[in-house]
């Protein structure tokens, strides 16, 4: 049985992400928040992204982390000072000549304020906002020839100012979960099992995210709730996904859509929201029979 309680209520405004990440829950982060559990202890978010559901959230105390190192440096650099990092991106053009350079930039060449500048920049120029790296870690999303600032400075600055009291760093999902305690409440994100098949998969890390990772999200998260941790995670409504987490857990379908797809019809679809308590369902939310 999961602890009650209430919920953290120290918390900030809800507040709006400063990158736009693909497959993000920017749309649909007051739906989840809605299906928050009455939690005592911090917010956690192992699958980092942009954020959305801690930005909507604004919890008193969080830990986000990613094993994107450029997204947690980015993220870092921003809370701690996000006036250099606009400063930054106004002097960067936007063609497709400077995107290339930019592109093939060795993270570990450049300093902390450029490697952030650079994560925004590809961000919002990059086909689709997709971050999209191969094996050797080299950004391969092509230009996306976007008209459009990089950022809204007053998104910008109120995105520092929640980011402030957060702790944000660089971990495997597995471990961020397992190091949650009694009372805290963890929102997974994680890369997709995806609707056609794993060779559709696309990398977001130089690791492959596969089906054992999400064996290890699962086991992960029946850890963490038999130790009295709140677990939620967004998933693809697929028969992998139900048949590894339904056994266990709840299931409920969320319609969402999927902006990445440039097939219009294509684009809408089921997400999934798995949770290892009895959530409150928003009228958005249908509960799936299929897994009771």
């Amino acid at each position: 049985m999961q602890p009650t309680g209430l919920r953290t209520t120290s918390r900030i405004p809800a507040e709006k992400p400063f990158l736009k990440w693909a497959g993000g829950k920017t749309r649909y982060a007051s739906v989840l928040v809605g299906l928050a559990p009455e939690f005592t202890g911090a917010y956690r978010e192992p699958f980092l992204g942009s954020g959305a559901v801690f930005f909507e959230l604004g919890p008193g105390r969080a830990v986000l982390s990613d094993a994107n190192e450029e997204l947690v440096v980015c993220f870092r650099v921003v809370a701690e000072d996000p006036e250099p990092v606009m400063a930054r991106l106004d002097e960067m053009p936007n063609t497709p000549e400077h995107f290339e350079h930019v592109r093939r930039q060795r993270p570990q060449d450049l300093s902390d304020l450029d490697r952030a500048a650079r994560v925004v920049y590809l961000n919002k120029t990059s086909f689709r906002g997709l971050w999209r790296v191969n094996c050797r870690n080299e950004f391969n999303t092509p230009y996306g020839a976007y008209d459009r600032p990089y950022y809204n400075r007053t998104t910008f600055l109120r995105a520092a100012r929640a980011l402030s009291g957060a702790v944000v760093r660089v971990a495997d999902f597995e471990q961020a979960i397992d190091d949650a305690e009694t009372g805290d409440w963890v929102y997974c994100d994680p890369p997709y099992v995806p609707l056609g098949g794993w060779a559709d998969f696309k990398r977001y890390t130089a690791g492959q995210f596969g089906a054992d990772d999400q064996v290890r999200l699962y086991r992960a998260m029946r850890r963490a709730a038999n130790r009295g941790v709140f677990v939620t995670m967004t998933n693809s409504d697929t028969p992998f996904v139900h048949e590894l987490f339904g056994g266990d857990f709840h299931i409920l379908r969320l319609p969402t859509r999927r902006d990445i797809n440039l097939n219009a019809s294509a684009r809408r679809s089921w997400d999934v929201v798995v949770t290892t308590y009895d959530p409150p369902v928003p009228a958005q939310v249908l509960v799936d029979r299929r897994a009771r």
